[in-house]
């Protein structure tokens, strides 16, 4: 038995774990290679149709501009971004979004209007300084272009090997490595805070875990129920399932979540093309759930994607000009839970609607970007450290306090 202890706020006492490293079943082997074998078709699949669109013009995501391509870390093929600056890219390419401009957006969701001046003059300042350090200048492994990047287990030797080879390739870049929760990859962040990576927090999310002890809770009952109704036609709704999308569908779904995602929320969320999404459902890497109205329109949709043997869901919009008593959300969460419950697998809800998703039993926890930039210029590092040692030691709190 080996224990994780280190001196990051996020793997102290609070969060130390044991793993077992010499006591793993054949069977688990057998899984794992299977999970591996999966993981590595899906990231080939995805690269490639990214590189598609490219070559034939085809938009994809409107708010991103990257090189893409994939990158191994032992057995394992992962998607990798790289970028220099692009700062209106969405913060899923851009780390200056994620911090900066992104959470400028959010800060109404605070709805403390001194605070939200106080923090916007303070992000503004920090903006400069990681301009100055080129913030963006990054490749990010293992990114998908969504919300949410779920990542497999790497052995040390090979992530480090890797590391060097990157750096090497491109000396000018930082690395990064977003979607690291204690819970879910306390081994990989004990590995990368012992290899020199900063860790620095990003946002709060909410993850439903395999005991499912959330089934039993009102407000998920309560959901089931709306859904039973849907289900029995006692409603104008009704359930459209994946193996029933036509092609009309996907300029609907892109709809519902520039409305809810876009509209609502912020313009630096990944502005995903109808072509895009009826990619990834011809390819079978998301699985879309939506609800129709009398006339046949999608008026809510939830897209579903499994990384990892864990669902989570980048896809999720409604039509927001509907009456709330319609109860759109709520079904969408209702069908992913049922899912996940029937499933048996764990689930990342990402973050946002956080009182929501409490009262469903989402159990929350810090997720974490790493950086590597030890072969920066000093002016850069030493950015990157002070931006590290600033935002953890005032943004857990915060998203505590406030479920962002």
């Amino acid at each position: 038995m080996s224990t994780i202890t280190s001196k990051h706020p996020v793997l102290n006492d609070k969060y130390d774990i044991e793993l077992t490293s010499n006591k793993v079943s054949s069977s688990h082997y057998h899984d794992a290679s299977l999970l591996e074998q999966l993981s590595n078709l899906q990231a080939e699949k995805f690269v490639e149709l990214i590189h598609n669109a490219n070559t034939s013009q085809q938009p994809v995501i409107n708010n991103i501009e990257t090189l893409y391509r994939t990158v191994s870390i032992g057995n394992t093929t992962l998607p990798m971004s790289i970028n220099s600056a692009e700062y209106e890219n969405s913060y899923v390419c851009s780390p200056y979004t994620a911090y900066i401009s992104y959470a400028k957006d959010e800060l109404g969701l605070l709805k403390r209007p001194l605070l939200e001046k106080l923090l916007s003059a303070s992000m503004t300042l920090a903006g400069r300084f990681l301009k100055l350090g080129q913030i963006n200048r990054t490749i990010s492994v293992n990114n998908w272009l969504v919300s949410t990047n779920l990542l497999p287990k790497f052995n040390p030797y090979e992530l480090q090997k890797t590391t060097q080879k990157l750096i090497r390739e491109y000396p000018s870049h930082s690395l990064s490595i977003r979607s690291l929760n204690a819970e879910h990859n306390a081994e990989l962040m004990q590995t990368l805070s012992d290899q020199g990576w900063l860790l620095i927090p990003a946002r709060q999310v909410y993850l439903f875990d395999t005991n499912q002890t959330w089934w039993k809770r009102n407000h998920t009952k309560k959901d089931q129920s709306l859904l039973r109704k849907v289900e029995a036609g006692k409603t104008t709704l009704k359930w459209l399932k994946p193996e029933a999308l036509e092609t009309h569908h996907f300029a609907e779904i892109q709809q519902c979540f520039n409305q809810l995602f876009i509209e609502k929320h912020s313009r630096y969320n990944p502005q995903f093309t109808e072509s895009f999404l009826k990619a990834l459902h011809d390819n079978a890497l998301v699985e879309f759930h939506s609800f129709t109205d009398e006339t046949g329109r999608i008026v809510a949709s939830i897209g579903l994607f499994t990384q990892q043997n864990t669902i989570t869901t980048p896809i999720v919009g409604y039509d927001t000009s509907l009456p709330q008593e319609l109860g759109l959300y709520r079904l969408l969460m209702a069908v992913l839970l049922r899912l996940t419950y029937e499933r048996k697998q764990p689930m990342n809800l990402s973050s946002g609607a956080g009182s929501f998703k409490r009262a469903r039993g989402g159990e929350p926890t810090l997720e974490y970007t790493a950086f590597y930039c030890h072969h920066l210029p000093w002016h850069r590092r030493i950015i990157h450290k002070n931006f590290s040692s600033l935002v953890n030691r005032y943004a857990p709190q915060m998203f505590e306090q406030h479920q962002i």
